[in-house]
């Protein structure tokens, strides 16, 4: 209900700054703690989907893991999540950006096949309680090479580390009733583009793109489209669409592990400047 909740103080928020007068609006002016740089901090509330599918073996022995999609096999579908977030302007031209999500998904079923994990058996028919758990950061830097005073374009560098730990509760034939865990990360140094175009009355859009492949590890790409809306000065409000796919075999035991997530959803939240 996190994601309920933060669309209620979305709301709220919006309707306080409505309600403000405006002789008092107009006067305000931006708080900035230095005149050279643009701060904006806050949370995100979203709700996401998730598909993919994963491999766990045993200590890389072979047989002892099986590739099990999460939607279809394991019932994991849908979560909300929850993020916070630091976009920084310095000189005007320099963009730095960090972001922190937290993603829980979990699932129950009744799987339809066997299916090994982590060199435990899951024999047909068994009902398994699932869980996922993210931990995604994201670091990048920007540059504006074309700017247009209300509509920028920004090429950039940066770097995501995503720390996936998956558990899978229920009847194992080896071990009876067990809570079984693996915990995967990756990092993936990715380019993107980023783009803007402002509106008037506070109104911002925004493009976002990032990816990379890493013949030995995988690949990432991240999607997003958004708007943002300042109804008061230091004061902003965001909605905004977004995907990200991650896909990661680690090369450090004769059986790799795999993993391949594709995360998309919407997303809502607060932010103020300084």
């Amino acid at each position: 209900m996190r994601l309920q909740k933060g669309l209620i103080w979305c709301l709220l928020l919006a309707v306080s700054s409505l309600t403000t007068p405006s002789t008092s609006a107009s006067a305000a002016e931006a708080f900035r703690l230095s005149p050279n740089a643009s701060v904006r901090t806050g949370m995100d509330w979203s709700a996401l989907w998730i598909t993919g599918e994963m491999l766990v073996p045993g200590g890389g022995q072979p047989g002892s893991g099986t590739k099990v999609d999460v939607s279809s096999e394991l019932g994991v579908e849908y979560g909300e999540a929850s993020a916070c977030f630091l976009h920084a302007t310095l000189l005007e031209k320099h963009l730095l950006s960090i972001d922190y999500l937290m993603f829980a998904p979990t699932g129950l079923k009744k799987t339809a096949n066997k299916f090994r994990f982590q060199n435990k058996t899951y024999p047909a028919g068994t009902v398994l309680e699932t869980r996922l758990d993210f931990n995604w950061v994201r670091a990048a830097y920007g540059y504006k090479f074309f700017d247009m005073s209300t509509r920028w374009i920004a090429p950039r560098i940066g770097v995501h580390y995503v720390n996936c730990g998956a558990t899978i509760n229920g009847e194992s034939t080896e071990a009876g009733s067990i809570s079984n865990s693996r915990r995967l990360d990756a990092v993936y140094p990715v380019v993107g583009l980023e783009a803007r175009y402002l509106l008037p009355l506070g109104v911002d859009l925004s493009v976002e793109v990032e990816g990379v492949h890493m013949i030995t590890i995988g690949y990432l790409a991240m999607f997003k489209a958004g708007v943002s809306w300042e109804v008061h000065p230091d004061l902003l409000i965001t909605l905004s669409a977004a995907s990200r796919l991650v896909q990661s075999v680690e090369d450090n035991q004769i059986l790799n592990n795999e993993w391949f997530y594709n995360i998309s959803g919407f997303t809502a939240g607060v932010g103020i400047g300084f």
